[in-house]
């Protein structure tokens, strides 16, 4: 067992940085040549490994835990922690499958629109409702970091289901969503190594506002950023919501 935990976290380390390397290249790249084709690949690749390798890790450690004794009453802390883990894998992985399913699907992405992707987007809202109610419920010491980014799931999966639907009036809404989803998932390697590196160097204590900065610095930096990046597209392909002009008759 401690040789598959290993193996586990030295994947996830080994995936992860790769993963955070990798991302920057199709940022800056030319957007459909070989550079951003290929680097995107990897930085898929890698941020599946990584995800799901966190998934395992949190399942084991849910099950060892819940084997010894342990309940979300009597440690607080190590139960919320985990699963917090456990739902921002769930969260990510709900975002990058719904970015690469845009890329693929791009002709025509109402063909997404079928009850295996709803369930999904359904997912990321109900992982949302669960972190919420558990740390309303049971006030764990980390509280003030689920509260501050346990909502995401909810932005995902409404955003999906608007996407799917054809609730979008923009012409190029797969190309909106694929960029909004690969920095969805830059933001997650990017919080990753900003709570667990920082940790090497600092001790922020898991409480208090002062450990929220790691974990929410990534997401205010990355979604205006995310904001700016999609807008400069929209306004490239003049895909900018256009307000209705006043009709004759309501001018007279």
């Amino acid at each position: 067992m401690d040789f598959f935990m290993d193996s586990l976290r030295w994947t996830h380390i080994v995936f992860g940085f790769t993963g955070l390397a990798a991302f920057w290249v199709p940022i800056f790249a030319r957007k459909g040549g070989v550079n951003h084709r290929f680097l995107g690949k990897i930085f898929k690749y890698c941020a599946y490994s990584v995800l799901g390798s966190a998934m395992l890790s949190v399942v084991f450690h849910l099950a060892g835990g819940i084997l010894d004794g342990d309940t979300p009453r009597t440690h607080p802390s190590q139960f919320a922690f985990i699963l917090f883990l456990g739902y921002l894998a769930v969260v990510t992985f709900v975002g990058l499958r719904h970015g690469m399913q845009m890329l693929a699907n791009k002709r025509d992405i109402l063909v997404l629109n079928n009850r295996l992707n709803r369930g999904v987007a359904w997912l990321a809202i109900s992982s949302s409702v669960f972190m919420i109610s558990y740390a309303l419920y049971y006030k764990p010491p980390v509280m003030i970091i689920l509260l501050a980014l346990s909502p995401i799931g909810f932005g995902t999966g409404f955003g999906i289901l608007k996407a799917i639907q054809g609730k979008r009036p923009e012409k190029k809404v797969w190309l909106y969503e694929h960029i909004g989803a690969m920095l969805g998932t830059g933001i997650a390697f990017h919080t990753a190594f900003a709570v667990f590196g920082s940790a090497r160097f600092f001790s922020l204590g898991p409480e208090g506002w002062v450990a929220i900065i790691p974990w929410v610095t990534p997401a205010l930096i990355g979604i205006p950023a995310n904001i700016i990046w999609v807008n400069y597209y929209k306004k490239k392909f003049n895909d900018l919501p256009v307000k209705n002009k006043p009709s004759a008759q309501s001018a007279a």
